[in-house]
């Protein structure tokens, strides 16, 4: 009789912590009391489970995603909360129709180009009654050069919403800052100041500004505003180029592990894994881990990068396959029965910060987080 696909898992298996999650939120808190928080839940939560992390991230006043497809799913799982729109609504053949689902289910698009602008005036032109009480926002680009309307253009833009009086004002105003991450980077004083200017030109004397994300949060206090938008450090890692989110007083949402699969005892000499990019200086034990990027693990990490077994610190030797990862376990002494057949390995999470991982990796740990696959088994605590 053959067991049900349900009790048998792959070994690789993500541990999401949702009273992490509820701690990094306490901290967002913490760092900007007199702001209202928007959640960042895009990508399936950073890889971590959208439903689920919205339902751990109760107490934020909003959610935000990047488009209306995450929100109709949060919303068919019961999330009540208003959502945000990050890339406002795709202008397509079914427009109109993206309009009645952000009326319907009060999601809040933000505007950041001409061509969305004016399909929002030919849609109030239809619907004055349903627009005089339509939510959105609009995006200011400030620096980041990516969406958002660039100050020469602004003007028409603002004389192309005031003209229309079957419209209501926008909500809120936004930037977004693009080296954030860099504490000292002088781009991030000028991004606000022109933020100021352009909000005050704008006329809207009623709309709520919001410009800090995770890494201005933590470093800009005076960008808080009216509302935040927490993204990384809500998953517990740092949103700057150095560092970890323990620095910053965050816990790891996700843990990743696996099991040890072999233990091998190799002669000096002897290469490791493809292509024999790795040789062994002296005779040595070595164990093999059933993770690769077919899991997500990532196939650029280099020999050294850390792994967790038992408590100790081992390096990666050898290439990612696809299924499997090959560590060092010279650090366990001459102990024949210091790792097993079955032992559990940490590949990032408690223990073992994921930014020590993605700078072995030449990545950043949001792209970690973020393609971890569906064949990794997926726990959740406290969600």
């Amino acid at each position: 009789r053959l067991m049900s696909a349900e009790t048998v898992h792959n070994p690789a298996k993500a541990l999401i912590d949702g009273e992490a999650l509820q701690h990094n939120l306490c901290c967002v808190k913490k760092h900007a009391p007199r702001s209202k928080m928007i959640s960042v839940i895009k990508a399936n939560a950073y890889g971590h489970g959208m439903i689920q992390a919205a339902m751990a991230l109760d107490e934020s006043d909003a959610f935000a995603v990047a488009r209306i497809d995450e929100a109709l799913k949060l919303r068919r799982q019961g999330i009540s909360k208003p959502i945000m729109l990050l890339e406002g609504m795709i202008v397509s053949e079914n427009i109109q129709q993206q309009f009645f689902l952000c009326h319907q289910f009060n999601f809040v698009p933000v505007f950041h180009c001409r061509e969305q602008l004016v399909s929002l005036i030919q849609f109030a032109k239809t619907r004055p009654n349903l627009c005089k009480n339509f939510n959105y926002w609009l995006k200011l680009d400030t620096g980041m050069h990516r969406l958002g309307f660039a100050e020469t253009e602004l003007q028409a833009i603002l004389n192309l919403l005031k003209n229309e009086t079957g419209l209501a004002s926008p909500l809120g105003i936004m930037s977004h800052f693009a080296c954030a991450d860099e504490k000292n980077n002088l781009l991030n004083r000028s991004q606000q100041q022109m933020f100021e200017r352009l909000y005050s030109e704008c006329g809207f004397a009623d709309a709520e500004k919001s410009m800090a994300n995770s890494a201005a949060i933590l470093s800009l206090p005076e960008v808080a505003y009216d509302w935040v938008r927490p993204g990384i450090m809500l998953y517990g890692v740092s949103p700057f180029t150095t560092g970890t989110g323990l620095n910053e007083g965050l816990k790891p949402v996700m843990t990743l592990t696996s099991k040890v699969i072999a233990v091998k005892h190799l002669n000096k000499g002897d290469t490791i894994g493809y292509g024999c990019s790795w040789r062994c200086p002296q005779d040595m034990p070595v164990a093999v881990i059933a993770i690769g990027y077919g899991d997500g693990y990532p196939r650029h990490a280099q020999s050294g990068t850390p792994v967790l077994i038992n408590g100790i610190q081992v390096p990666l030797v050898g290439r990612v396959s696809m299924d499997m990862i090959t560590v060092d376990l010279r650090a366990f002494g001459r102990s024949s029965k210091a790792v097993q057949v079955g032992d559990d390995v940490t590949l990032w999470g408690q223990g073992l910060p994921i930014e020590w991982v993605a700078r072995k990796a030449s990545t950043i740990g949001y792209e970690l987080l973020c393609q971890v696959t569906r064949r990794v088994h997926f726990e959740y605590l406290n969600c």
